[in-house]
């Protein structure tokens, strides 16, 4: 074997692969790929990988090397292929067909569905022929810069390749690398000569690619109107068999000439479908014509494709093309809503069904007549039977008609479906392909004289009398049920404005005396108000959107048009507008409720409302220059009304900064701003600043629609925050509530213990006050933590859906190549680029990831671990571990964002980990034994311990330290590793009852029996020791002076210790002392010996 394999590198080294055929080398690198053994080594996986590379390298030889031979060819057929079809051009006739006269029905569907079918691959075979056209003509502008490229790598190769063929090394490894690099030296060569062939036959083949363009387009146009042809025949077929049906059905009319109510009925019957057959013919025809004009949209449309690529390559280098491509963009046509066709086709076929019903019951003709008489008792005689016999045939004959026209229809609907459904998908493609690169263009002109120029122009436009009379017109194009239903309406909504503004100061002035009484107060009163404070604010905005809809659909009055845009513009704000002066009444919401300062609210009131009533008047303008882009009104009158708001927006921001809003000011003392502060107000300042400043340089689209999803993401984060003052609010007051049952329930106490110790109180009890109210520092910080988290997450997801819209406009972001990182596909190394979307997308990863385990133990807490039964400690490893789960999986999930996965770092991370296992030996085995202690859980939080001579509670456990609070409140901390490898004591690990030793020393002279009394009746007496397990004395010593007992009770914590030892202590003595038996002093026996 070893032979064999020597044998073959031998070959492949001697002879140039130039030489060697491509097959000839596949093969031998497939021998030498299957020849590595099974075992899976290093070595092996090595030279696996490396005749792998090579095999590929082989394979792209080939390919290039038979692309370059179709080139090749190309250049030498090029003469006979174009003379070729040149002369089928010049002498085209269209195909033979047959006579339609010939064909029946059945032939002509047929006949159809083939012709369909040709079209359908002609279009396919023409958009091949396009494409590639447009590909041809955007490579032959890379065709440079990919052959530098390549040839920058060829000479990185053999400079390789030289370096392998000099080197002393002669092993497998080093040959099979010397292989994959010959491979890729002559696979780079090969697709460097593929490439110029390319190039060469560049011109060859868009003109063979033109003529054959010609030539299907010709095809295509005879092949539509051959099947327009077989259309129009089977219409008229269809026609034919439609008035021989109606024709009969009126013969047999003018012949019944009975006044038999049961004919007359069925003449009626058949006259209707009649009627219902020649409508359903007719509404064939328009599907289908409908069918004609949306194919030859998309053929437009798939043109516009080719043509907008056009225009946006030349974009890249001149902007003058943007608004020649902006202006075939408004010419798009509208996108069609396909559930209105999904409607119709249900509706044919619920006609179809009850076609198919009748026609049923149509079975049996006889059956059906006798029915019919025995039904109506009516006796008919032979003259009548027969009439009534023809009018069953003809019922079954229209109903058959009928069935198939509504097979028909539903076909042709579907068709249509199909159609719109493609319109539907090429507009979408063409406006996601011109709209990052359209949106960051200039859609007007910079501002200069001659754009001011414009200004009368517009306001001649915008105050000429003549253009304000066609609102009523406009109005009266309404039907007359629409116009009575707007004005009465109209009329409604200002009866509820006037009821509902009044009704909320006088709710508001009823509720203010609750607010802030414990007893009284309930978040049911603020979330009415709240809920009144928007009901009085939705009747203006209503009766502006009525309006705006009588005046919406009147194209054929385009200042009418204009002036709806503008109501469609200011509705929200007017909306916004009284909602904020409805929080913000003096005993609103803002000020009454939330507790917020007076005077401030109403500065940042009134500001608010200046700000408003400068917007509203800006946006109706901007919404009316919508209409007249192509007029000086957008470019002049628009764009100043929107520069006049923002800089009314700029200066705002900049009021609401000196105002010191505790939203974004850190300390409560209001002396220093932190980092965010800066941050948020100084962008809040400069976006309007940049709008302003893109206005001006022509960028008004731009501008205009980035400040307005900046507004719009305000508002939301607005509604975020009066969210969470609303949960603030509750919280209080569930808190205040709890403190008072509490502080009710500590009272009564006191009260029964006075009435049992004092039996004759004369003092009257006094009624129960409100209890001050708590200060809002007082809320839990977890929970309002929790509120905020799930408030920001919830911002985050109405920020991103909000600004979804614009995804294709920030596409560029994901072109913007930061570095590339390799990773291999299939054995292969390939180059992935990291762009700036990466980039951005990995930072929001990361803070996301952070965000997430700050709170998410106060996530676990609240909706989760407090509805288990759980042991002490479970809870706190739980949400600990998880913790460290999220902040591993966000790492590794950023990681991989940056092309850092763990294919790459895990030799690096085993290496870091041996390395610091050595050198930080201790604070792994601290961090090991710290989740050891979360799970073994020896210790846990509010534990009393004692390890070496320390004794205190458990408070932190945390990564690597644990902190123990002992007696004296000090913090102590102990490293976790002592707690795994040292001897402690857990005083509360099971069971927190402790058990107390006490000795006492009693004089030799006294009573035993008594003392032992005297000693059990003052452990009884102790309010701290336990009944269970019983407390003990004993007698365990005799000393020279004293004899010695020993006191053994239980208390249920550590905490009693200390108070229990007090309080019998102080009981013995004082049981002592009253029996007249004092403690003995200790004997103490001195020695002199002289020196």
């Amino acid at each position: 074997m070893l032979q064999r394999l020597l044998c073959l590198m031998l070959c492949l080294s001697l002879f140039p692969f130039s030489a060697v055929q491509a097959d000839d080398a596949i093969t031998q690198v497939e021998e030498l790929l299957q020849s590595i053994p099974k075992t899976d080594t290093p070595e092996n996986q090595q030279l696996r990988e490396s005749y792998q590379q090579a095999l590929q390298y082989a394979r792209d030889a080939q390919r290039y090397r038979e692309q370059g031979k179709a080139y090749q060819q190309i250049l030498i057929d090029y003469p006979k292929e174009s003379a070729r079809l040149k002369e089928g051009l010049h002498n085209y006739q269209p195909q033979s067909r047959p006579s339609l006269s010939s064909l029946k029905e059945d032939a002509l569907r047929q006949a159809i569905s083939l012709s369909s079918n040709r079209q359908l691959n002609l279009r396919k075979e023409r958009q091949a022929v396009t494409d590639s056209l447009n590909q041809l003509e955007s490579t032959g502008q890379e065709y440079h810069l990919r052959v530098d490229e390549l040839r920058k790598q060829l000479l990185q190769t053999r400079s390789l390749l030289d370096r392998l063929s000099f080197s002393n090394e002669s092993d497998r490894l080093q040959e099979a690398q010397q292989l994959a690099t010959r491979l890729k030296e002559q696979s780079l060569s090969d697709r460097i000569q593929m490439l110029e062939l390319e190039q060469l036959s560049a011109q060859q083949r868009n003109d063979l690619g033109k003529l054959k363009l010609q030539e299907l387009n010709l095809a295509i146009t005879d092949e539509d109107e051959w099947q327009t042809s077989l259309l129009a025949q089977q219409n008229q077929l269809r026609r034919d068999k439609t008035e021989q049906a109606l024709a009969e059905s009126e013969r047999l009319r003018r012949q019944l000439t009975s006044d038999l109510p049961l004919l007359q009925e069925q003449q009626q019957q058949n006259q209707a479908l009649s009627l219902q057959l020649g409508a359903l013919e007719d509404q064939i025809e328009r599907v289908q014509d409908e069918q004609r004009g949306v194919d030859t949209s998309l053929s437009g449309l798939n043109e516009l494709v080719n043509s907008v690529r056009e225009q946006l390559e030349w974009l890249q280098i001149s902007n003058a093309y943007g608004e020649n491509l902006r202006s075939k963009l408004a010419d798009l046509p509208a996108y069609f809503p396909l559930e209105r066709l999904e409607s119709a086709i249900v509706k044919a076929r619920m006609a179809k069904y009850q076609y198919e019903t009748e026609q049923d019951a149509l079975k049996d003709p006889v059956q059906l007549r006798n029915s019919l008489l025995s039904g109506d008792g009516i006796t008919l005689d032979r003259a009548q039977r027969a009439v009534l016999d023809n009018l069953l045939k003809a019922r079954r004959q229209l109903l058959t008609r009928l069935n198939d026209a509504s097979d028909t229809l539903i076909q042709e609907q579907t068709r249509l479906k199909l159609l719109y459904s493609r319109q539907n998908s090429k507009i979408d493609e063409i406006r996601e392909l011109s709209a990052s690169h359209l949106f960051w263009m200039p859609d007007v002109r910079p501002l200069s004289p001659a754009v001011l120029l414009g200004v009368p122009a517009a306001l001649g436009l915008a105050f000429n009398p003549a253009n304000w009379l066609q609102l009523p017109r406009a109005i009266a194009e309404n039907n007359p049920l629409s116009l009575t239903l707007a004005g009465l309406g109209l009329l409604g909504l200002a009866w509820c404005w006037l009821k509902l503004a009044r009704h909320l100061i006088q709710y508001s002035q009823y509720i203010a005396p609750r607010i802030g009484k414990v007893t009284q107060d309930k978040f049911s009163l603020t979330s009415r108000l709240l809920v009144r404070s928007v009901l009085a604010a939705l009747p203006l905005p209503a009766m502006v959107l009525m309006v705006h809809g009588l005046l919406d659909g009147a194209w054929q009055y385009p200042f009418a048009v204009a002036v709806a845009r503008g109501l469609g513009e200011i509705w929200f704000l007017l909306l916004a507008l009284l909602v904020a002066r409805h929080l913000t009444l003096e005993k609103g919401i803002l000020i009454l409720h939330f507790r917020w300062q007076k005077e401030r609210v109403q500065r940042v009131w009134g500001q608010f409302r200046t700000l408003l009533l400068v917007l509203i008047p800006s946006f109706f303008v901007q919404g009316m220059a919508s209409s007249y882009q192509e007029h000086a009104f957008y470019d002049s009158l628009g764009r100043l009304a929107f520069i006049i708001g923002a800089l009314w927006l700029l200066l705002f921001f900049a009021r609401l900064n000196r105002e010191k809003l505790p939203l974004t000011w850190g300390q409560a003392d209001m002396t220093k701003p932190h980092l965010l502060h800066h941050f948020i107000w100084n962008s809040l300042m400069l976006a309007p600043l940049l709008a302003v400043l893109g206005a001006l340089f022509g960028y008004f689209y731009t501008s205009r629609t980035l400040l307005r999803q900046l507004e719009l993401s305000l508002l939301a984060g607005l509604g975020c925050l009066l969210v969470y003052y609303l949960a603030h609010r509750w919280m209080l007051i569930q808190r205040r509530r709890l403190a008072f049952d509490r502080a009710k329930q500590k009272r009564a106490e006191i009260l029964a213990q006075r009435e049992r110790e004092e039996d004759d109180l004369s003092s009257e009890i006094p009624d129960v006050v409100e209890e001050p109210e708590l200060d809002l520092d007082t809320i839990s910080a977890q929970s309002l933590g929790l509120v905020r988290t799930l408030l920001m997450l919830g911002f985050t997801m109405l920020v991103v859906v909000q600004w979804s819209d614009l995804n294709s406009a920030f596409s560029f972001l994901s072109s913007i190549e930061v570095w590339q990182v390799s990773s291999k596909v299939a054995g292969i190394e390939q180059l992935s680029a990291i762009t700036l979307q990466d980039l951005m997308l990995t930072v929001f990863a990361f803070i996301l990831t952070v965000v997430t385990a700050r709170n998410l133990p106060g996530l676990m807490e609240l909706t989760l671990l407090q509805h288990l039964s759980l042991s002490p400690g479970t809870g706190f490893a739980l949400t600990t571990v998880s913790k460290y789960l999220v902040l591993l999986i966000g790492a590794l999930t950023g990681f991989s964002m940056l092309g850092i996965d763990w294919s790459k770092t895990q030799w690096l991370v085993a290496a870091l980990s041996v390395g610091l296992g050595f050198g930080l030996q201790e604070i792994f085995a601290n961090f090991v034994s710290g989740l050891i202690i979360l799970f073994e859980k020896p210790i846990r939080l509010g534990d009393t311990v004692t390890i070496r001579d320390l004794t205190g509670t458990v408070t932190k456990i945390k990564t690597r330290a644990t902190t123990i609070v002992d007696w004296d409140r000090k913090e102590i901390i102990v490293p976790n590793k002592a707690f795994i490898t040292e001897q402690f004591i857990n005083w509360s690990l099971s069971d927190a009852i402790t058990r107390v030793r006490l000795r006492i020393r009693i004089g030799l002279t006294q009573n035993p029996k008594q003392v032992q009394q005297l000693l059990e009746q003052s452990v009884r007496e102790s309010t701290l020791v336990l009944d269970t397990p019983a407390p003990e004395v004993f007698l365990i010593e005799f000393t020279d002076s004293a004899l010695i007992y020993e006191i053994r009770l239980y208390v249920n914590n550590m905490d009693h210790r200390m108070p229990i030892t007090h309080e019998v202590h102080s009981l013995i003595l004082e049981k002592l002392g009253q029996v007249g038996m004092h403690l003995p002093h200790q004997q103490i026996d001195i020695r002199m010996s002289r020196g």
